[in-house]
């Protein structure tokens, strides 16, 4: 008994373990709940995926992170998404055959619609409808009919680049067997272009590891459907929903291959360099990207081989010693070439050292920069202009806590400046290298600068938020909405975001200045860069005039598909 009494006594003098305070609210959690129907027939789809992913506000860092797993629809393609915190989140919904489809997205690869929960929310009726995919295949033959093995299949979208040019983008990829047969399956519907081109290596597309047997003719130019080596008269294909293409047949075009040799200097010694690596990057548009290049050897150079004609860049590296830590850039340097009609012989690329810029962030107002939201993350940057240039690539840097930075080895070039992340409300105010404003005009680095980079944030940015409606005055959701400076130049200070449910949307960390809304029902993504299609729609924007510290709410009228 006096066993027992000691026992009872020592756990009442151990620490109850912690208990929530009873005054303490709970976030009430919140669902979504939903349907996975197929396109067209309206039955529902067992097995799909639903992924959900947190959408963060700008400055917002959830803790702990959002790591939500996915959810898979029951035998009649229903789902429940469970305790989930107040915000804003996307969904995906994924089956084989089908085409990947973001909940709200009007047309496939658009983007689709952020769901703003609030607390406790039971989110209902959450449709969708996913579209059966397609396939599309050939075969690929020589002049004289005689069947081509190990060619790469590239499926090409076309799309426009960040500085409003056309391109294609590859979506996919398949090899030719050796009937010169090839198929591309689960091909979202759609409009595309086909290329083949003889594999030069065997990392120059994932996933494409050549036969040991197979012997691959590289005397044949990137030969675009129906047979033509020039990509502007390419001919589109159209892949419908569930059907099978099977006769997008193409014949190689033969092609002259050169190659190209050449040395890499280091620019502060005059030798040649000990640890570089050599690149080839194409100029052209509309250009299937290259490998990497060949193996650098300080005593021989480099040579690239079986270059097809066309313009080039040659771009060389300069790389630390392995196992040296350096999250400075390497030291770059590139030049243009043109292949044609023969071998280049003797390039010199001379990578001279890049110079550093020091500067300071100062917050207007007198704040200090450690009193920022994104204190200890902040870093500013310095980007290239000219988007042809492979490198110099952005250079950053961290902001230090009294706001001195040094952007290290930044090679010659023209730039732009840019702090990131941007803390709550802000935006560049003013940005002047010694006595020049480098913010309205870019940063030309040919040498040694004269004066620090001074850079000023203010924390009174202004915030738009509005809604998209049709012409009945109806709310559209996942409808994509631009804000556009008057100074079409300053791209730093272009913004998009995708209406929600309500169809409703926000900009934050708005500079001042003159602007104008646009809202299309449908148009490819980075259309809006390209000057001339954006001089279409010029009167077809709201203009607003924005001010430090503004609060503006606006109604934006969409700008139906094919206006």
């Amino acid at each position: 008994m006096k066993v027992l009494a000691m026992a009872a006594l020592f756990l009442l003098q151990q620490p109850r373990s912690a208990q929530p305070p009873s005054n303490v609210q709970q976030s009430p959690k919140s669902t979504i709940e939903g349907v996975v129907f197929r396109a067209g027939t309206g039955e529902p789809i067992p097995r799909a995926r639903i992924n959900i992913t947190r959408v963060l506000a700008p400055g917002e860092s959830p803790s702990p992170p959002t790591n939500i797993p996915p959810v898979t629809t029951d035998s009649q393609g229903k789902f429940v998404i469970k305790d989930l915190e107040a915000g804003a989140y996307r969904l995906v919904a994924q089956r084989n055959g089908f085409a990947r489809q973001e909940y709200g997205e009007r047309t496939p690869g658009r983007g689709g619609t952020v769901l703003n929960i609030q607390g406790g929310q039971a989110m209902k009726d959450v449709v969708f409808r996913l579209t059966p995919a397609g396939a599309l295949g050939g075969r690929v033959t020589d002049p004289s009919g005689e069947p081509m093995a190990g060619l790469i299949i590239a499926l090409l979208r076309s799309s426009y680049d960040v500085a409003g040019r056309r391109n294609y983008q590859a979506v996919g990829t398949a090899r030719t067997n050796d009937r010169g047969e090839y198929r591309l399956y689960w091909v979202t519907p759609g409009r595309y272009f086909v290329s083949a081109a003889p594999t030069r290596s065997a990392g120059e597309f994932a996933g494409a590891t050549p036969n040991t047997n197979e012997v691959t003719d590289l005397g044949y130019a990137t030969t675009y459907y129906p047979g033509t080596a020039d990509a502007s008269l390419a001919a589109t294909v159209e892949v419908q929903p569930g059907a099978e293409l099977s006769t997008i047949d193409l014949t190689m075009v033969p092609q002259q291959v050169f190659s190209i040799r050449g040395r890499i200097l280091d620019g502060t010694t005059g030798q040649p360099a000990r640890n570089a690596l050599a690149m080839l990057r194409p100029r052209r548009p509309f250009a299937v990207p290259l490998n990497s290049g060949p193996n650098y050897n300080p005593a021989t150079g480099f040579e690239f081989r079986d270059v097809a004609p066309g313009q080039y860049w040659v771009v060389a590296l300069l790389m630390p010693p392995p196992g040296a830590q350096t999250s400075n850039q390497p030291q770059s340097a590139q030049v243009p070439v043109d292949v044609s009609g023969s071998n280049i012989e003797n390039l010199v690329v001379a990578v001279t050292r890049g110079i550093s810029i020091s500067g300071r962030v100062t917050v207007d107002g007198g704040a200090s920069v450690s009193s920022l939201s994104t204190a200890g993350n902040l870093r500013v940057g310095l980007s290239p202009v000219t988007p042809d240039l492979q490198f110099p690539g952005s250079s950053s840097t961290p902001v230090m806590a009294d706001g001195s930075f040094a952007v290290e080895n930044v090679s010659s070039g023209e730039y732009r400046v840019s702090a990131f992340p941007m803390p709550t409300n802000g935006y560049i105010k003013s940005a002047r290298l010694g006595n020049t404003d480098v913010l309205q005009e870019s940063v030309s680095i040919s040498g040694n600068v004269s004066g620090p980079l001074e850079v000023v944030l203010s924390t009174n940015a202004a915030q738009v938020d509005g809604s998209v409606v049709d012409k009945d005055q109806n709310p559209v959701r996942g409808i994509q909405a631009v804000l556009i400076p008057d100074r079409r130049d300053r791209r730093d200070l272009y913004k998009t975001v995708t209406t929600d449910q309500n169809g409703r949307f926000s900009f934050r960390n708005v500079a001042p200045g003159d602007y104008r809304l646009f809202a299309w029902e449908d148009l490819e993504q980075f259309a809006y860069n390209d000057p001339e299609i954006l001089r279409r729609y010029e009167q077809l924007g709201n203009p607003l005039k924005i001010s430090e510290s503004a609060r503006l709410t606006v109604e934006a009228k969409m700008i139906p598909a094919g206006q």
